[in-house]
């Protein structure tokens, strides 16, 4: 703290504020350069970044042929089936002549359970006491590591020895040698070894039941098999302690790799389990669901009462045939069964043209956000007279006079850019390119598409939505062309503005950095003039440090001289006219 002009009566504090003030012009001026242009960085990333939302707009749009060559599907009767087509399909048309049988999944019921609930544990299903080993269920996650994992210890099993590595069932192995797939082999100190036709990898969840003489629970093991589209058999198995309920079965069969599901009926008192897919796979006359163990075969009965799948059988245009499931895929018709029936349906295909039309809405509507935004950035007024504010400046200002000030001076910052003018030039000459489609139309005017009369819009796009949709209902192909191209007969003009766009992007970046690789300061050239800025302020910072201090020591001397002149000329006083 100083406490200053004790002996010159003068305010040296505020003599010093204004010195200051005087000597801190050319750094207010440096400040003011570097905030303008960072708000010219910002208005230069705000349009890179809408100029890349349109760029990826155009390729999930109108460059899409599922989106620009749609086609929707009519039935005679959407009680009995149903269709989507893909953008491939054409005007096609498919009779269903008949729909003898849909598709089901294989079905298993359990025996007659009256008198339980889902909270029913599994000790009171009536399971012989021999099926039942005591012990203590073990679980371990490990990792495999040239087929081979290891246990914390080695098993001591209590009742058959097998393992469930992640669901699936391994016998073990009285040795190491020649093992068949499905076994497993454990030596003395816990290290397990698969059969090379496994393919185990990766992490695994490891189980067991170890001998326990203190162990009090009591478990079983029970397995569900399917029977997969190539043949082969998929199978998951499970322990189950006694004290487990019907429910914790649910879930476990519902998240099995058997791909099941099932729910429990209290109502009819049965155990239902249930193919995930429709359809009858393997040979004729065999299970697609089997089940084995104490709990599913002698607890619930599963096998007693097992429904095999059936495919959905139909005859499409005079010819019999079937599929695994009520939804199938004939020539780009995605077709869904709902119902049997001895009466053709008929599934025709046509352009959907209320989509094509929504689709290429939406890209003129963009375009012309995007041009709007661009022309208002070339045209918008330059407030010579508003720099940006200094702190000191903006403390002197309420809140909206400082908000309405720095409108002004951010407006126009990039009026008559050659930047922004070379890409909006470009965009524009894009749409008047004609595109060599092989079809009925080559130019966006012939489907309705035009520049707007009015010379004060900048050049925005309009619609003429009737002639529009007359050239998609007569040659959709042609309009999908004009905005995507060909490989033969080259770029559209939607391929043609991607690529417009991503040059002016490039262009803009190196100016203003924050995309394509120029995000350091010293990678752009604003932000090697805002770095070249903030060097010199700071040069000046520490010159005006200097100086300040300087101005204090003149002070500080000048104060003590007069201190001195004082006490000097009080005492030539008292010496004269003293007493």
């Amino acid at each position: 703290m100083r406490l200053t002009g004790l002996a010159s009566g003068l305010d040296i504090d505020q003599m010093m504020k204004d010195l200051m003030r005087a000597e801190r012009i050319p750094v207010n001026k440096l400040e003011k350069q570097r905030t303008e242009i960072g708000w010219k960085t910002d208005a230069y990333r705000e349009i890179n970044l809408k100029m890349r939302a349109f760029r990826d707009s155009i390729f999930d749009n109108v460059l899409r042929a599922s989106n620009m060559k749609k086609r929707t599907v009519s039935s005679s009767n959407s009680d009995i089936a149903t269709a989507t087509a893909s953008s491939s399909v054409g005007n096609a048309a498919f009779t269903l002549n008949e729909v003898r049988q849909l598709a089901t999944s294989a079905t298993a019921k359990s025996k007659n359970l009256s008198g339980l609930t889902e909270k029913s544990q599994l000790k009171e299903l009536g399971i012989n006491d021999g099926e039942w080993v005591e012990g203590k269920l073990k679980r371990e996650t490990v990792q495999v590591s040239d087929g081979k994992v290891q246990l914390s210890e080695a098993p001591q099993f209590a009742g058959e020895s097998m393992l469930i590595v992640n669901g699936k069932a391994y016998a073990v192995a009285d040795s190491p040698d020649d093992l068949a797939k499905g076994e497993v082999f454990i030596n003395d100190t816990g290290e397990v070894t698969f059969s090379s036709a496994d393919k185990v990898t990766g992490k695994v969840t490891v189980e067991y039941i170890q001998a326990d003489s203190e162990a009090t629970e009591r478990y079983l093991s029970s397995s569900v098999a399917t029977i997969a589209a190539n043949g082969e058999k998929v199978e998951s198995s499970f322990f189950f302690k006694e004290s487990d309920t019907i429910s914790s079965v649910v879930t476990k069969l519902q998240n099995a790799g058997a791909k099941v599901n099932a729910f429990f009926d209290e109502n009819s008192g049965s155990l239902v389990v249930t193919r995930k897919e429709t359809g009858h796979f393997g040979e004729a006359g065999q299970n697609e669901l089997m089940f084995s163990g104490a709990l599913f075969e002698q607890g619930l009965g599963l096998n007693d009462n097992v429904e095999a799948g059936k495919n959905a059988q139909f005859t499409v245009n005079g010819i019999e045939t079937e599929r695994t499931s009520n939804t199938f895929t004939l020539s780009g018709m995605t077709i869904t069964l709902k119902d049997t029936s001895t009466q053709a349906v008929t599934l025709s295909a046509a352009t959907d043209v209320d989509s094509i039309v929504e689709t290429i809405k939406s890209f003129v509507e963009e375009y012309n956000a995007l041009l709007d935004h661009m022309n208002g950035k070339l045209n918008e007024k330059y407030y010579r007279d508003y720099d940006p504010l200094t702190d000191e400046e903006r403390d002197q200002l309420t809140e909206s006079e400082a908000k309405r000030w720095e409108e002004k001076a951010q407006s126009g910052l990039l009026r008559r850019d050659p930047l922004l003018q070379t890409a909006l030039t470009n965009m524009r000459q894009t749409l008047y390119e004609p595109v060599d489609t092989g079809g009925a139309f080559t130019h966006l005017s012939q489907i309705g598409i035009s520049t707007t009369k009015n010379y004060k819009d900048g050049g925005k796009l309009e619609i003429d939505e009737n002639k529009l949709r007359a050239a998609i209902e007569e040659d959709a192909d042609s309009v999908y062309t004009i905005f995507a191209g060909t490989d033969n007969n080259g770029s559209g003009i939607g391929q043609t503005l991607r690529a417009n766009l991503s040059d002016s992007m490039s262009s803009l970046s190196m100016r203003a950095g924050g995309s394509e690789g120029y995000y350091e300061e010293h990678q752009f050239t604003l932000g090697k003039q805002t770095k070249e800025l903030t060097d010199r302020i700071a040069n000046f910072e520490r010159r005006l440090e200097q100086k300040e201090a300087r101005y204090w020591r003149q002070f500080t001397a000048m104060e003590k001289a007069m201190q001195l002149a004082n006490a000097q000329s009080e005492s030539l006083y008292n010496l004269l006219y003293g007493n």
